[in-house]
């Protein structure tokens, strides 16, 4: 075993290579996960991350608007106009693509500025702005874009590695909580009216990350608010045998529209995301349900809006809208694998689409193929072994584990005694690295770029090893295991 002061002193000479290597993101773009095996992703996940980021690229020169201050997404091609669900599309987007070459973090920045700059008496973004100068104009907020502004911000904080972006999150939550949610949980569709519901404004996934960033609401967001609203979901998903939602429902999930429309289409997606990161069984219900009529129809033959009952509507669009949302219900079922891959090549076909089109392309497209992972609590790689022997292989899209746990100072290395497994396994709970495996083993440590920080530790073992990370600066790094049988690598997110 190496001496504790010359693994601290090859830690820190490793972090120089480190800074100077990366890009200030953590979850480089791709990730490329299967969400630990809830679901299927797409089948050809190198190839849909290149036509992700070419949808991307086009919605940043086409949609993406900025001046010194602030940048917005704009509603319609040349409209100078710009609502607030967008800029929780944009803030999303700029965290997800964000990769080892080019932050986004300014981009996300400008657009929280935009929306903070636009907040009403409540602190909540008025909806709609003629131009990129906000104010309190009145127009009200909507529910929708502060489900995805917040999630973003969360999200962006384990991106980016600020938690500035976690307070900012929980001051908005407050306010999300206080004037778009009722008592009993049940959402509201914005801060100054309630007559009717959304069933697209209910994100479970995000309910979830609420709780534990709003601990003082954590009860309301993992429990009445995901308990009203999900019965909401199931009495709407019950009307018909097909599984469509409604645009719009009553308190009780009664639909009011009758029809799949611009609305509805964004159920069938945050229902996907609460079953890829949480295995939600309701979720999984519905999307199943959705899943078995999508799946008998062709992708190029989809029209909407759509009756809920299954028939088209009078004027009939072919674009992402339905094509990419629909396409979310497949993923529970590994016999629709091959629709699935259908549907995101018809999405693509579809090429260069309007603001709303293209925002669902990109966002439906980013979770089906496993790029928009939940970053606070991360899914394992997947392949749990690998026969990897030099620490710059360690770096690559099936190494992209990241734990995150809270942030301590000293140093030390503890071992506990205990029966071991064959195949070696790494855990990091909190700031301690937890490594099981059989017989002689070693633990090293190297930045994502592949250059070695040292040696954890080595030697011969009875039982898991417990190595405390304390005092080690926050950030990305990529562990190697190597037993005399199994050599493991993982990154992981030390904060």
């Amino acid at each position: 075993m190496m001496p504790m002061n010359y693994v601290t002193k090859v830690f820190f000479g490793g972090l120089l290579a480190f800074g100077l290597s990366q890009a200030a993101v953590n979850f480089p773009f791709p990730q490329s996960s299967n969400y630990g095996g809830n679901g299927v992703v797409l089948s050809n996940q190198a190839e849909a991350a290149t036509q992700l980021k070419a949808a991307f690229d086009y919605y940043l020169r086409d949609k993406y608007k900025e001046n010194e201050k602030y940048a917005a997404i704009e509603k319609d091609h040349g409209s100078n106009t710009f609502v607030s669900e967008g800029i929780g599309y944009g803030m999303l987007m700029m965290v997800y693509f964000s990769d080892n070459t080019t932050s986004y973090q300014t981009q996300f920045d400008k657009l929280w500025a935009f929306y903070k700059a636009g907040v009403n008496e409540h602190g909540l973004m008025n909806w709609s702005f003629g131009g990129l100068n906000p104010s309190n104009n009145k127009a009200n907020a909507a529910t929708d874009a502060e489900m995805d502004v917040a999630a973003a911000l969360i999200m962006a904080s384990y991106q980016f590695g600020d938690e500035k972006y976690l307070t900012e999150a929980r001051t908005l939550l407050k306010n999300v909580k206080q004037y778009e949610f009722e008592e009993n949980g049940l959402h509201k569709p914005g801060d100054a009216w309630n007559d009717k519901k959304n069933p697209s404004y209910i994100a479970p996934a995000y309910y979830r990350l609420f709780a534990k960033v709003d601990t003082e609401n954590a009860e309301f967001w993992n429990t009445t608010a995901m308990n009203a609203n999900y019965a909401l979901l199931e009495a709407n998903s019950a009307e018909y045998s097909t599984g469509l939602f409604d645009n719009w429902s009553d308190a009780k999930g009664k639909g009011l529209d009758g029809n799949y429309g611009y609305d509805a289409a964004r159920t069938p997606w945050r229902l996907a995301q609460d079953f890829y990161w949480f295995g939600e069984s309701k979720a999984k219900t519905m999307l199943d349900k959705l899943g078995t009529w999508v799946s008998s129809k062709a992708a190029k033959d989809i029209r909407g809006n759509i009756n809920r009952n299954g028939s088209a509507e009078g004027w009939a669009a072919h674009n992402s809208t339905f094509v990419a949302t629909l396409m979310t219900s497949l993923v529970t079922d590994a016999s629709r694998q091959g629709k699935l891959d259908e549907f995101w090549s018809e999405a693509v076909s579809l090429g260069e689409e309007a603001y709303f089109e293209q925002s669902l392309k990109v966002l439906c497209g980013l979770l089906v193929s496993g790029n928009m992972p939940n970053f606070m609590d991360p899914p394992a790689p997947q392949s749990s072994s690998s026969a990897v022997e030099s620490s710059s292989s360690a770096v690559g899209p099936e190494s992209s584990s990241s734990v995150v746990g809270p942030r301590s100072s000293s140093s030390t290395i503890a071992i506990a005694q205990g029966r071991m497994p064959v195949v070696p396994a790494i855990h990091l709970r909190g700031r301690t690295l937890e490594v099981s495996g059989t017989g002689s083993a070693r633990v090293d440590l190297f930045s994502v770029s592949g250059a070695t920080v040292g040696t954890l530790w080595e030697g011969k073992v009875g039982g898991s090893v417990k190595i405390s990370l304390e005092g080690i600066p926050s950030g990305l790094y990529v562990v190697k295991v190597k037993t005399s049988g199994e050599t493991i690598v993982r990154r992981i997110n030390v904060r």
